[in-house]
């Protein structure tokens, strides 16, 4: 599938034996915090990165590590593969930066074209970007300007993106959107639909329906009449906030709450998209079409920024608005897109994807039952997360279990997603990760786990 694999013998041999950081990542970070902003935290994954190579991470120190970052999901197909980068690099060489909604080039009708041709049959017009949080701000602008409304709903536990709009729109910890709040009005938040933890303490499995029911009871009977909402943004699978996936009855209920009320339905596929949850688009799986998706991360396959827009024709075909950007599209970032998306196909990718999620779910979908630690487990194609509790009555959630299984095991060989505070890691793995490596993953979190236990909390 066009990537590196490591041997039995070299799979053995995974994590750090010896001090950890080493000692020659523990001089790079010293001289790194001395200089950098003061909040950048490099103690989730304390070693020095010196090269990655199909899904493994090495350090300056001589140490190999499974990769389940994948640079936060924007490397789908792993690092290396030379039929993604040979192109890029001719590419660049030929074209160098352009600014795309200026001068014209043939990659950015091409990989238009591609883009409209693989989403959602509503979707028919592309807006070009260059990263998650500027696509987010285009979408709300075009919500705004075609509804020419004022609000917009999302969901609590969302991340849309890092400027003040996005802040203000996403709500993933309070933290997070401090000095920007209290300054970003027109946003509506609401609890998303989260089946582990019912927003509204059902006692039965959550079927997402009671956020509907919040939406019509309280946010229209008591905080703003539905003619002054333009639309809602969701992440058809909340990443960020641990996996979070809908109950199946909530998604047409949603649907024929925006048709009611002509809101604009947005979904942020951001880090969902482009073959992560075994669909090319997360909300396929529902078979929602939205009037609005965007796209980062993973779209240009790990090599070059690149995000888009896509929109319908009503919502995008005579928009006068003001959109993109400078280095938005560049034609090397396009063609590198375009090969990224041929060689999914080409590569059975996501049947792949839907092969290694029946894995995991037949393992690591039995450790709620087999460790009282862990509450759940949520898998949605190759979109992984663990969360841990004191006990499964109460899921009270506890963070430093969760940063000690993390610390385990990423020194014994798995580079994973833990954000301090939260009770929960996450994997994002390349599309193409063999299944030999994936179970390496398993057995080292596994392990971790079940030492971590025998500590206590």
């Amino acid at each position: 599938m066009g990537t590196t694999e490591l041997s039995q013998a070299e799979l053995a041999e995974l994590g750090c034996k010896g001090e950890f950081p080493g000692p020659r990542s523990r001089t790079v970070r010293q001289k790194i915090e001395a200089i950098a902003w003061s909040g950048i935290d490099y103690s989730a994954i304390p070693f020095v990165l010196k090269a990655k190579r199909g899904s493994y991470l090495f350090d300056i120190d001589g140490n190999t590590y499974i990769d389940m970052v994948t640079g936060w999901g924007s490397s789908p197909l792993g690092i290396g593969d030379e039929r993604l980068l040979e192109p890029t690099i001719a590419a660049l060489a030929q074209y160098g930066t352009e600014i795309s909604d200026y001068v014209a080039s043939e990659p950015v009708l091409a990989l238009a074209e591609k883009l409209v041709e693989v989403s959602p049959a509503s979707l028919t017009r592309v807006e070009f970007d260059i990263s998650g949080t500027e696509s987010v701000e285009m979408s709300m602008r075009l919500m705004r300007g075609k509804a020419e409304r004022p609000f917009i709903l999302s969901f609590f536990g969302q991340y849309h993106g890092e400027s003040a709009g996005a802040l203000g729109l996403g709500s993933q910890l309070a933290h997070e959107a401090r000095y920007v709040r209290e300054l970003a009005p027109g946003y509506i938040h609401v609890p998303y639909p989260e089946p582990y933890r019912c927003p509204f303490h059902r006692s039965e499995r959550c079927d997402g329906l009671c956020v509907i029911d919040y939406i019509k009871e309280y946010i229209l009977g008591y905080y703003s009449t539905a003619d002054r909402i333009a639309g809602v943004i969701i992440e058809p699978v909340a990443g960020e906030a641990g996996v979070w996936i809908p109950p199946d009855p909530f998604w047409p209920a949603l649907v024929e709450l925006c048709q009611e009320h002509e809101w604009l339905l947005c979904a942020d596929e951001v880090q969902s998209g482009i073959g992560r949850t075994g669909k090319m688009f997360a909300v396929e799986h529902w078979n929602v079409q939205p009037d609005l998706m965007c796209l980062a991360k993973s779209l240009s396959a790990g090599t070059m920024p690149i995000g888009a827009t896509l929109g319908t024709e009503e919502v995008m075909g005579s928009t006068e608005l003001y959109l993109g950007g400078t280095f938005a599209w560049t034609p090397a970032a396009c063609v590198a897109a375009l090969r990224g998306i041929d060689l999914i196909k080409s590569d059975n990718l996501l049947g792949h994807v839907g092969d290694l999620e029946q894995l995991l779910l037949e393992r690591m979908g039995r450790w709620p039952a087999k460790y009282e630690l862990v509450g759940d487990v949520r898998i949605k194609g190759l979109y992984i997360a663990v969360e841990f509790v004191a006990d499964k009555d109460s899921k009270r959630r506890i963070p430093d279990f969760a940063r000690r299984v993390h610390a385990r095991s990423v020194r014994g060989g798995v580079a994973g997603i833990y954000i301090p505070g939260m009770s929960l890691l996450r994997w994002l793995p390349a599309l193409n990760m063999s299944r030999e490596t994936i179970e390496k993953a398993m057995d080292i979190l596994e392990d971790s786990i079940v030492i971590e236990s025998r500590q206590g909390l």
